[in-house]
């Protein structure tokens, strides 16, 4: 089966906060489907520029004190506004960080997902570093790595979904942008960080 679309506004949680998170955060969000290889770079980036690496999905399972099993998720927009009180709780605003997390998500339904741009103008990165893949790799890899079926159809609509999103969201906060694989282009990625952290004073 082939995924639905579905676009839901903005949250109006999301929003009152803005104002008051802007530029507080350095985040370098790092964004991608389920099994494009988020976690893996983001280490060997922390390891290579000392900086720390957190996760969307962990900050929403710790505030609600439950663990993730699926890639099909509820509540989709409620999530969105803890995340942000997340940001605010437990991360610091003098540094740089990775925050690895997606720009869509797949409901308990199939349908395909964006997460509300608000979301985004909330925590403010300083830059989204886009990983994609092959859907055929990226399907191998959710096939050893997970029990939950999805198929290669299914990963592309999803993929080129995350790809077109985070462009939009990229361009509506005039912000640096990499669409990259992390697998054949690790140095691109590090100069583009390094560069980042740069011009933000951190070298």
């Amino acid at each position: 089966m082939i995924f639905g679309f579905k676009r839901r506004g903005a949250s109006r949680y999301n929003l009152e906060r803005y104002v008051y998170l802007k530029g507080r955060h350095k985040i370098i969000f790092v964004g991608g489907v389920h099994g494009v290889g988020k976690t893996t770079l983001c280490a060997s980036l922390c390891s290579k520029f000392g900086i720390e690496h957190y996760s969307a999905s962990s900050f929403i399972s710790k505030i609600k004190q439950v663990k993730f099993s699926s890639k099909r998720t509820s509540d989709i927009e409620r999530n969105q506004d803890i995340l942000i009180t997340a940001l605010d709780e437990f991360t610091g605003y003098d540094k740089y960080f990775l925050l690895d997390g997606h720009f869509v998500l797949i409901d308990n339904k199939d349908n395909i997902i964006r997460i509300p741009y608000s979301t985004y103008a909330a925590m403010s990165p300083a830059a989204i570093v886009l990983l994609n893949d092959t859907p055929e790799a990226i399907f191998l890899r959710l096939k050893e790595r997970d029990k939950e079926k999805i198929t290669v159809e299914q990963l592309r609509a999803l993929q080129e979904e995350e790809i077109g999103y985070s462009k939009e969201v990229a361009s509506a906060l005039a912000i640096p942008y990499l669409l990259t694989n992390p697998l054949t282009e690790i140095e691109l990625i590090s100069d583009f960080v390094d560069k980042l952290l740069a011009e933000g004073g951190v070298k």
